[in-house]
């Protein structure tokens, strides 16, 4: 069985934070419908990026500024468990498609908001995007260290914590919603800046004395001179990983430096701590003599944390993530076979699903129309005063 199987998302969210949400909901056996207006969601522009978030949905696309459209979307939302949107605060308040005025038509509805910055306070009505976030939320000053330049993640790390946050939220209110005898819904809401602040919860505590540390450094290549990367003789990278004691005098022996454990100045971690861009200098050229390939084949047998730098293209490959299923391959109506991130998580009695590959803007107008009773002359006529729209796939 699927988890989520029989239960129906409305999304009406675009870039990542929401269609990722609804992505993940999609993945767990949900029936997706991606409602787009005539010029689409943006991200559609970024190709692959909007692959990675759109994924098994079907999509219909129309004019919500017209009220003939607004009713359509109201009898999807009679048929919908889940609402999901993240416009910024106040504009579907303007729409009439807001938490309190939707909730009169579905009571059991689930609405969940991927925001920016919430829905009260300073910020709420201000745009909220990645990059922001990590200059705001103090993600680029901690990896770039006080009082250094700034750090900037090409990764957007909020971006994606946020539907995460959003999707555990989205089912805890639908058990809930199961549990209660009210079957009442609710108001679920993430936003960027209550994910980056949980992605650095280790940062945000406070107590009296506390001294905060800032290790980072542009160009950082980790925390110490014995847990950072480290190049090797054929230009690729590795990082090891020495947090255990007997993992000090093991990467010695491996580099065949066995005369740094009888150096006083690294004889202890806090002499290693003392001495740390000196020890980092000589473990720089020691790691130049060998392949990334031979270093990691010895550090492994000799119980060394190692792990060798990877490239997307190399990770897809991975055997490793083929043997745990971390990578599928859907067939999308633009670019053929797509091999992408596979479902996650997985259980023992039951199973994620990816239905379809990702719509075309409006691929799936026509058939939902009809699920909700429109016949094929009303759909027509709805085509003709462009209130509806309906894509044309390539051949």
């Amino acid at each position: 069985m699927h988890p989520l199987e029989g239960i129906r998302v409305l999304d009406f969210s675009t870039m990542i934070n929401g269609p990722y949400a609804t992505m993940l909901l999609s993945d767990m056996g949900a029936e997706v419908i991606k409602v787009e207006p005539p010029d689409g969601d943006s991200w559609r522009a970024v190709g692959g990026g909007f692959i990675a978030c759109n994924r098994g949905k079907r999509a219909i696309c129309l004019d919500l500024k017209k009220d003939e459209a607004k009713q359509i979307i109201f009898l999807l939302i009679k048929k919908s468990d889940i609402l999901v949107e993240n416009a910024r605060w106040g504009v579907w308040h303007r729409l009439g498609l807001d938490y309190d005025s939707v909730v009169r038509e579905k009571p059991d509805l689930i609405y969940v908001s991927a925001l920016g910055h919430g829905s009260t306070g300073p910020l709420s009505e201000t745009p909220g995007y990645d990059p922001l976030l990590q200059s705001r939320s103090g993600e680029s000053v901690s990896q770039g260290g006080l009082g250094k330049p700034p750090v900037f993640h090409a990764i957007p790390l909020n971006d994606l914590a946020t539907p995460m946050l959003g999707a555990w939220g989205t089912v805890l209110a639908l058990l809930t919603r199961i549990r209660t005898k009210s079957g009442k819904g609710q108001h679920v809401e993430s936003s960027l800046t209550n994910a980056s602040i949980a992605l650095q919860s280790g940062n945000f505590i406070d107590y009296a004395g506390i001294e905060r540390k800032y290790p980072g450094e542009p160009g950082i290549k980790g925390l110490s001179s014995t847990h950072r990367l480290y190049q090797t003789k054929d230009d690729k990278w590795i990082f090891i990983m020495c947090y255990k004691p007997q993992h000090w005098p093991n990467l010695c022996q491996v580099l065949g430096q066995e005369a740094l454990l009888s150096d006083p100045r690294f004889e202890n971690e806090q002499n290693r701590i003392n001495h740390d861009k000196l020890l980092a200098g000589i473990l720089t050229a020691s790691f130049k003599s060998r392949s990334s390939d031979e270093w990691v084949e010895a550090l492994s047998r000799a119980d060394v944390p190692v792990a060798i730098g990877q490239s997307a293209d190399e990770v897809i490959r991975d055997p490793h993530c083929d043997a745990n299923n971390y990578f599928a391959e859907i067939q999308d109506p633009e670019f053929g076979p797509v091999r992408l991130p596979g479902v996650g998580p997985q259980f023992s009695e039951m199973s994620g699903i990816i239905r379809r590959g990702t719509p075309k803007l409006g691929q799936n107008t026509d058939e939902v129309l009809k699920e909700l009773g429109y016949t094929e002359e009303q759909i027509k006529a709805l085509k003709e005063k462009r209130i509806v729209f309906q894509a044309d796939l390539p051949d």
